[in-house]
């Protein structure tokens, strides 16, 4: 049945053992030797157990051939492990032919299982329940059939084994030209990669890996009447570069889809300009108004993604939008950092700036859900980070904006989407496969022409600055003598907050959070927020929200309910009701300090909108001074509201990141500024660096310190690995 069925050979170990036949009595049966010398010196208390029936592993970090000198020629002697036959009693196997595996109950690190066993080191197993539950989620969470579990403390070894001898072990190797694949994946085990034969509990397999299709690509080995002649073997085959291209836009003079010309293409504002560097037509992005919508119908759910684009940006400190896709993700240019958004679920985001303002740069993002995500530039991978699942979604494809109105500003040219995950080599061959190969706009006949060319506009620029009447020079307002106004810390009476936990207070200063259903709180925050940034909301809209799958008659009943009661409350409790006008549902309160967040309208019009931007320090620190408070909702948790959660925490970047490095604020105004991005994003590099430096220029060393901590910290248990950028550097 295609089953690896164990032999006896379920080994246990100490770390260290200083009495081997003592720990051989109690149960142990394997030891490790790290020289040759130490075990002669243990071996004559073990020599006479031998002759018995047990059989004992022996883990040298050394070559074993040394050790057959010293036991008897009587004795049989072998370095397979598996094989199975009583005459063997002592088996020999290098400590490097194991994978080794730290046992962790709450965490799934990446595994390479590159070796032939599998030793696997857990400071458990004191009970039957810890064995019961170590054996159930090495085995079918991790994915890991362990040979060799080295534990200090094992109360019942015969219980052990009874629960592992349990389940049958399935083996699978996968092949390419008959020869062994490295470094597979699986479907199963995403955080598992593997070569030669893999050996599992699971029934089920998938092999993946990328730049390759598998035939078969899925096996399941329950089926009694299949006869396997050793492990399950699958064949991989290369992918050809162009299959699963889904798009292809060479965004040249027109807009169309390559791959499919039945797409509906749809450009806004979309201009073209020939490019020396390019040799061709490329496309121009305003930055405001221009992007392309492209439907497909049916519409295609993309899983495993790459794309890739050549890009020249007028600007990249910001975030800019090269493709979204409705609330499934957005690729973006991200202060000079490559970023992937999977709406509401994860930012993906390169730890250094990788992409220059104008400068063409050939960008690709390739990302296996639940895996990783790999970014490249100029057909070089510049980094890798774990990567989250994906929220599918039917919503258009679109090309220079997202559903957060962040617009691309500069040039495009060659966009390619697969949904296949392509390999470092087929990255590196869509990059090669351009015009000007090696750069030839600097070939020798083009080089005069670029040179003159560049003499000509220099000479040009000269006399036109020349003629220019020179402005007298404006003396800069000092920022310390600037005073933001007075900010509503917390509004609690007649008022309502949704920064730092959502709280309704009435007329009386009573807080009367807690008296609204859930329901009827969830509509008032959705009408408040749709205020705020829309205008209001659609009847339809709330409604497919807030009721999602129900009929139609039932929407609008509950609807009407619904607002019919939140009305009561508010005209009962606060100076504020739900009105429909212009066709939505607007909340209107008689000041709008009652609310949070409408402050920030107040200090910025429209702070929504991505057209929008601080234009003074003053408005910046008091921008600052509301978003400080806390982040947006923190404790509501509910699906729709993660997408306006991820757009107000990118707009508070977008808005407060340039006056980082503003030189009329003083330090103690930038950590201001520092701290509102820091609620919004307490891992924003960039953020923490400049607070770092602002503390060590006050000579506040041990809060620069802490900050530096804190960061590392909270970075290790986000994302699971240690950091030590430059930065931390400063205060060790």
């Amino acid at each position: 049945m295609g089953q690896n069925k164990h032999p006896d050979s379920l080994w246990l170990s100490k770390s260290e053992s200083s009495d081997l036949s003592g720990d051989l009595k109690k149960g142990y049966n394997a030891f490790f030797i790290e020289s040759l010398p130490d075990f002669e010196n243990k071996f004559d208390s073990l020599n006479p157990l031998l002759p018995s029936g047990k059989q004992v592993l022996f883990i040298p970090n050394f070559n074993p051939k040394g050790l057959k000198n010293i036991f008897p020629d009587s004795l049989k002697i072998s370095s397979k492990l598996f094989e199975n036959s009583k005459k063997i009693k002592l088996f020999n196997v290098e400590k490097k032919r194991f994978n080794h595996i730290i046992y962790q109950p709450d965490s799934l690190r990446d595994l390479r299982l590159c070796k032939e066993f599998n030793l696997v080191n857990t400071d458990s197993l004191k009970s039957k329940k810890e064995i019961d539950f170590f054996l159930q989620n090495l085995l079918y969470t991790k994915g890991v059939v362990p040979d060799l579990i080295v534990s200090p403390f094992v109360s019942d070894i015969t219980y052990l084994k009874k629960q592992y001898y349990k389940e049958p072990v399935y083996r699978a190797e996968v092949s390419y030209n008959n020869e062994e694949l490295k470094n597979v994946r699986w479907k199963e085990f995403p955080h598992l990669e593997t070569c030669g034969i893999f050996r599992t509990s699971d029934s089920t397999l998938s092999p993946q890996k990328r730049g390759f299709m598998f035939s078969p690509d899925i096996y399941n080995f329950t089926d009694k009447n299949t006869r396997i002649s050793g492990p399950k073997t699958f064949r991989a085959i290369k992918y050809e570069l162009e299959e699963r291209l889904r798009y292809s836009l060479p965004l040249e003079d027109e807009i169309v889809n390559l791959v499919n010309q039945a797409d509906k293409s749809t450009p806004t504002d979309i201009e073209f300009v020939k490019d020396i560097y390019r040799d061709k037509s490329v496309s121009i992005f305003n930055g405001t108004s221009s992007y392309i919508d492209i439907r497909s119908k049916p519409e295609e759910w993309l899983e495993e993604i790459s794309i890739s684009a050549w890009v020249k940006p007028d600007e990249v400190d910001g975030s800019f939008s090269l493709i979204g896709k409705g609330e499934a993700f957005s690729a973006k240019i991200y202060f000079g950092r490559l970023q992937f958004t999977t709406t509401g679920i994860k930012d993906h985001t390169t730890s250094k700036r990788v992409i220059e303002k104008g400068e063409w740069s050939h960008v690709a993002f390739v990302y296996v859900p639940k895996q990783k995500l790999y970014f490249y530039v100029d057909g070089n991978l510049v980094e890798e980070i774990a990567a989250s699942d994906i929220r599918q979604t039917d919503h258009a494809l679109l090309i220079g904006t997202n559903l957060w109105g962040q617009y691309y500003s500069g040039l495009m040219s060659d966009l390619k989407i697969w949904d296949r995950a392509l390999s470092d080599d087929e990255i590196k061959s869509v990059f090669i496969d351009k015009p000007n190969e090696g750069h030839d706009v600097f070939s020798s006949g083009k080089w005069l022409y670029f040179t003159g060319l560049i003499m000509i506009l220099a000479i040009s620029a000269f006399f036109i600055y020349q003629r220019k009447p020179k402005k007298p020079k404006e003396a800069p307002t000092p920022v310390e003598t600037l005073q933001p106004s007075v900010i509503k810390e917390n509004v609690k009476q007649n008022g309502i907050n949704l920064l730092n936990g959502f709280k309704i207070w009435n007329k009386k200063g009573e807080d009367i959070t807690s008296k609204l259903p859930p329901k009827r709180r969830e509509l008032l925050i959705l009408v408040l927020l749709f205020t705020l940034r829309d205008g209001g909301i659609t009847s339809k809209k709330l409604s497919d929200i807030l009721w999602p799958g129900f009929p139609s008659e039932n929407k609008k009943n509950n609807r009407s309910t619904q607002i019919k009661e939140l009305r009561k409350t508010l005209g009962e409790q606060l100076d504020a009701e739900i009105v429909f006008e212009d066709k939505k549902w607007q909340l209107q309160i008689s000041e709008t300090g009652r609310v949070d967040l409408f402050i920030l309208n107040t200090i910025l019009p429209d702070f929504w909108s991505s057209e929008k931007k601080i234009l003074s320090e003053l408005q910046a620190i008091e921008f600052a001074g509301i978003v400080s408070k806390g982040p947006l909702l923190p404790q509501v948790e509910v699906e729709w509201l993660d997408a306006i959660k991820a757009e107000y925490n990118s707009r508070v970047l977008d808005l407060l990141t340039p006056f980082l490095e503003n030189k009329d604020l003083n330090s103690t105004q930038k950590i201001e500024i520092i701290e509102a991005i820091l609620v919004v994003d307490p891992l924003f590099e960039p953020a923490v660096r400049k607070k770092v430096s602002c503390l060590l220029q006050q000579e506040k060393y041990g809060s620069a310190k802490k900050t530096v901590e804190n960061y590392k910290k909270l970075y290790e248990s986000y994302y699971n690995e240690t950091i030590d950028p430059e930065f931390m550097k400063l205060v060790k």
